[in-house]
């Protein structure tokens, strides 16, 4: 049996079960070299900050948070990110999907779009991701 391991910024686990629906909420799922500092800016704007601490149960996370947006690494767990965003587009439609790459291609932003996701690029830096999720 896997367990899954979703941690949020908010003080304690009831505070996401009664919080207002008009609070944004984002999934990170994976490891990205700039998730400590894209939380806290999030955090200070307001959003409600989800982690996994693997891409893997990423449809299951984002079915237990409600998300505004979902983050997916290129490679999440056993399958591409861009897998993973196909499969979060098909089932959650309105959910906004960006995959996170090592740099910025047309082929991977094609990709992205052509899977329903928008790219952003580690080396956009946190103002990038925050934007891509915005």
């Amino acid at each position: 049996m896997r367990t899954m391991t979703i941690t949020s910024s908010t003080r304690n686990a009831l505070t996401t079960r009664t919080m207002k629906r008009h609070t944004k909420r984002v999934v990170l799922a994976g490891r990205f070299a700039q998730a400590a500092k894209l939380t806290e800016q999030l955090s200070s704007l307001g959003w409600e900050v989800h982690t996994l601490t693997t891409g893997r149960d990423i449809h299951a996370a984002a079915a237990a948070t409600a998300p505004h947006a979902v983050l997916v690494p290129e490679v999440a767990g056993d399958e591409s990110g861009y897998l993973a965003c196909a499969k979060l587009r098909r089932t959650l439609p309105n959910l906004k999907v960006v995959v996170v790459g090592t740099e910025r291609t047309p082929k991977r932003e094609a990709l992205a779009l052509f899977v329903g996701a928008g790219f952003v690029a580690e080396s956009d830096g946190v103002s990038g991701l925050v934007a891509a999720v915005s």
